[in-house]
């Protein structure tokens, strides 16, 4: 490893230490025990379920160096967990969503909902970047961080303008906190297909990132079923206008919208995954 692999291993290594220890641990305090078990089982999975998602994709998908060297695979998942700690700090910045404030401490199922699937979907964008051959973890942090910024820059969008943050923090409106959860995981699907690839240059790498387009199309659907059940819901003086069952429904629409999307486009040459990872 060069000395700036050995510094990023370093330096994942802490923030992944401290940030696995002070999830859990915030986990473990909270009290009574039988204050808000949903939220510490989900709470609880979101680690773990994210470590063998990255794990299988760096064993089996990653660059060809990697998937054979168990020390770049937990250099990888290091580095992963780095930009997860990174995310949740940005998510309760820009998104206002906190897990251990809104999902832990006060119970609230909608904002539960919401901060798991978005927590799911930044683990997205991250196996997405490490899918494909490339020079290095400089890379897999370009791609990704593009998958990121899109992300967050069209969450905060349409948190903007259909003020879904304070119907899930404030309201507790569970039927927009799973709406708005699966369009951020649906969202992550697509734009870590758009991160996903083998390596030429970082210009083509941008080029090649516009394969994620179709994350435009559901921003522009998502936010018109928000704005309209936000809409229904002022006139009929109700807060919980639309049922469970139609917003579960919409939530797989989303993810069905974004997996389709993806096995639609080209395969990358290799890949077992129809569309994941193909670059035109």
């Amino acid at each position: 490893m060069s000395g700036w692999e050995v510094f990023v291993l370093m330096v994942s290594g802490s923030v992944t230490i401290g940030f696995v220890i002070m999830w859990y641990y915030k986990i473990l305090r909270l009290w009574p025990r039988s204050h808000n078990v949903t939220g510490r089982l989900v709470l609880g999975a979101l680690p773990i379920l994210s470590f063998i998602l990255l794990l299988r994709t760096l064993q089996s998908l990653a660059s060809y160096d990697v998937v054979d060297n168990a020390l770049f695979i937990v250099f990888y998942l290091l580095l992963g967990f780095l930009c997860l700690a990174f995310g949740s700090m940005m998510t309760r910045m820009r998104l206002d969503l906190s897990w251990e404030d809104d999902a832990l401490r006060l119970g609230n199922r909608a904002a539960l909902a919401a901060y798991a699937c978005a927590f799911m979907g930044m683990t997205m964008i991250y196996l997405g970047a490490n899918i494909g051959d490339g020079p290095g973890w400089w890379s897999v942090v370009f791609a990704g961080g593009l998958g990121f910024a899109a992300w967050l820059a069209l969450a905060g969008l349409f948190n903007k303008y259909a003020y879904v943050s304070e119907r899930i923090t404030v309201e507790r409106n569970i039927s927009t906190g799973i709406r708005f959860g699966a369009y951020l995981l649906a969202s992550g699907i697509l734009l870590g297909r758009a991160s996903s690839g083998d390596w030429t240059s970082w210009w083509m790498t941008i080029v090649e990132f516009l394969a994620g387009w179709p994350v435009l199309l559901l921003t522009l659907w998502a936010l018109q079923v928000e704005r309209a059940d936000a809409s229904r819901s002022h006139d009929r003086g109700s807060r919980h206008d639309q049922t469970l069952p139609t917003a579960l429904i919409w939530a797989v629409l989303y993810i069905a919208f974004a997996i389709v999307s993806v096995m639609l486009l080209p395969d990358i040459p290799g890949s077992p995954i129809p569309g994941w990872g193909a670059r035109p």
